[in-house]
C-alpha cells in the first residue's frame, strides 16, 4: 500500500492492489469529488449485460456505461475488499436477469458437473489410486478460490460461455501461480481447461451445433530439470549410508534388515535409512516413477540366467496396462541380490509402513522418501536448491546420468527402446534432457575451436585502430 500516491483517483483492484478472489480483471474503485466514500465500478462484457441496449447511452447510440456503487468507506483497502463481494454479487444478480431475459435456467456447468463426476466414479472405483483421483477433481470443482465452481461463468447457461470468460479465469490461476511459485501456471491451466472441456464435451447433446469457444493459448513454463552430477550422486549414497551408521551393507538376509534399530516415531531411524539406500539404488537401475516406490513389491524382479533383471511393474502412470522394465548399468545384479535377499517378499520400501488396500499412494511411503532425502541433501549439498530436493530429481539423475555415459541412447533407434523401458517418450527425453546435453556440448566444442580474445595493450591516445598495439 505504500506505493499508492496520496493524491489517487482510479485503482485497479487486481494490478494495484492484488486482492485474491474471483472477479473481473476491469474492476476498480474510484475517488468521487465531494464524496468521503470510495466507490466501486466494472464494465460487464457485452455477452454478460441484460440492461436494455447492453448498458449502452443515448438510446444504444453512445458509450457503454459502468456500473456503479459506494463502498461506504473511505479505506482503500477495506474498499478493494468490498467492491469484490459486492461485483460477486452485481454479477449475479445480471445473471439471473439474464436467465429470466432467456428462459434458461439449468444448463450450467454444474448440471454437466454432476453427470461427468457420477458416471466416471463408477469406472473409476474399481482402478487403483481411485481417491486420489477423487480429491484431485473435487478441489479442480470446488476449490475456494480457483475451483470452477466459483467462477462467474460456472452459473451461466453454458451456451452463453465466452472466451472473455476463459481469459479472465486464466488470469486468476495465473495470479495465484505468481504469487505462490512464481510459474505462469501453466500446469494448473491445463488441467482446468481439461475437466472444463470434458463437462462441455457432455453439454454438446443439449446444445447440438453450437460452437463452444476456445481457450487462450497456454505457454508452458520451459525450465530445465534438475540433477545431480556423478559427483553428487556418489557423495549422496555415501552420505545416506553413514546416516545409517553404515548398516546397509551389513544386510543380506531378511533376519539382518529386521535387526535393525526401528522406531515407529522416529522416521530417522537406522531401518528407514537403509530402505532409503535401497529406494535410491532401485531408482537409480529401473527409472521408477515416484508413485510407483511405494508399491514396488519384491515377487515383481525376476533374475535371469544372465544376471541381468526384469522388473514387471503390474500398473504405471494412469492404469496402464502391466509393463517390463530392466536395467542398463551391469553393476545391478549385486544390488539386487542383496536388496531382495534382506526383503524376500512384500513391498520393498518400508515394508514395516500400512498401505490401504488398492491405494498405495496414500500410505505415506513417497512423504518419507521426501524428507529423508531433503535431510540428506542439506547434510552433504546445502547449496542445492531446495525445491528441488525431492524424489522427481532422483528419477531425472538416474535419465541424465545414463544418457551422459551412453549417448547413443538420445537418438534412433535406441531413443524408442530407452524410452519404453523408462516409462516415457522419445519426445519427453528430448525436452527435457537431450536439449540441454546438445546445447551443453555444442558450448564445450566452441571453446576448444574458437581463437581466444586478442589481448591488446593501449598507449596513450587511440587514433585509429592501427595504433592499437596486439600483444598476443
Amino acid at each position: 500500500m505504500s506505493d499508492i500516491p496520496e493524491n489517487w483517483k482510479t485503482l485497479n483492484v487486481a494490478r494495484d492492489l492484488r486482492i485474491r478472489g474471483s472477479y473481473p480483471q476491469d474492476l476498480r474503485i474510484k475517488r468521487i469529488h465531494n464524496s468521503a466514500n470510495i466507490y466501486a465500478q466494472y464494465l460487464p462484457s457485452k455477452e454478460d449485460d441484460p440492461r436494455e441496449f447492453q448498458g449502452r447511452c443515448q438510446n444504444g447510440k453512445g458509450k457503454r456505461l459502468v456500473i456503479q456503487e459506494s463502498m461506504n468507506t473511505s479505506d482503500i483497502l477495506e474498499a478493494a475488499k468490498r467492491s469484490v463481494k459486492w461485483v460477486q454479487s452485481k454479477q449475479k444478480e445480471l445473471r439471473l436477469i439474464q436467465d429470466e431475459q432467456l428462459g434458461i435456467t439449468s444448463n450450467t456447468l454444474e448440471k454437466y458437473w454432476n453427470i461427468y463426476f457420477q458416471k466416471t466414479s463408477k469406472t473409476r472405483q474399481t482402478k487403483r489410486n481411485y481417491k486420489r483421483w477423487e480429491r484431485e477433481e473435487i478441489l479442480k470443482w470446488s476449490a475456494a478460490e480457483y475451483g470452477i465452481s466459483n467462477q462467474p461463468f460456472s452459473h451461466k447457461s453454458v451456451d452463453l460461455i465466452s472466451r472473455s470468460d476463459f481469459e479472465d479465469y486464466f488470469s486468476l490461476l495465473e495470479r495465484r501461480s505468481k504469487k505462490s511459485n512464481g510459474s505462469s501456471g501453466s500446469g494448473m491451466k491445463g488441467q482446468q481447461k481439461t475437466l472444463i472441456n470434458k463437462l462441455l464435451a457432455i453439454a454438446e447433446n443439449d446444445f447440438i451445433g453450437h460452437r463452444f469457444p476456445s481457450f487462450p493459448p497456454i505457454n508452458k513454463d520451459k525450465k530445465q530439470v534438475q540433477h545431480f552430477t556423478i559427483d553428487q550422486w556418489k557423495l549422496l549414497l555415501r552420505t545416506v549410508f553413514e546416516l545409517g551408521n553404515g548398516k546397509e551393507g551389513k544386510v543380506r538376509t531378511q533376519k539382518q534388515y529386521q535387526s535393525l534399530g526401528y522406531n515407529p516415531n522416529n522416521r530417522q531411524c537406522e531401518r528407514n535409512w537403509v530402505d532409503l539406500y535401497h529406494a535410491l539404488q532401485l531408482e537409480w537401475f529401473f527409472y521408477l516413477r515416484a508413485e510407483d516406490m511405494c508399491r514396488l513389491k519384491s515377487e515383481w524382479f525376476t533374475r535371469k540366467d544372465s544376471g541381468s533383471w526384469i522388473c514387471f511393474l503390474e500398473t504405471t502412470k494412469k492404469d496402464r496396462e502391466l509393463h517390463q522394465t530392466t536395467h542398463y548399468r551391469r553393476d545391478a545384479d549385486s544390488y539386487l541380490k542383496r536388496i531382495i535377499g534382506s526383503k524376500p517378499t512384500g513391498y520393498m520400501i518400508f515394508p514395516h509402513m500400512n498401505r490401504p488396500v488398492d491405494n498405495e499412494g496414500e500410505s505415506g511411503v513417497l512423504l518419507n522418501l521426501n524428507f529423508l532425502l531433503k535431510i540428506a541433501i542439506e547434510k552433504c549439498l546445502p547449496d542445492f536448491p531446495k525445491s528441488q530436493r525431492k524424489w522427481t530429481t532422483i528419477r531425472h539423475t538416474a535419465f541424465r546420468l545414463t544418457l551422459e555415459d551412453m549417448p547413443e541412447l538420445g537418438v534412433q533407434p535406441d531413443i524408442n527402446s530407452f524410452a519404453d523401458n523408462g516409462h516415457t517418450s522419445p519426445q519427453q527425453l528430448r525436452a527435457t534432457y537431450l536439449r540441454y546435453m546438445d546445447a551443453e556440448q555444442t558450448a564445450s566444442r566452441a571453446r576448444k575451436k574458437i581463437q581466444p580474445t586478442p589481448n591488446v595493450r593501449f598507449g596513450g591516445k587511440i587514433k585509429s585502430l592501427d595504433e592499437v598495439e596486439d600483444v598476443n
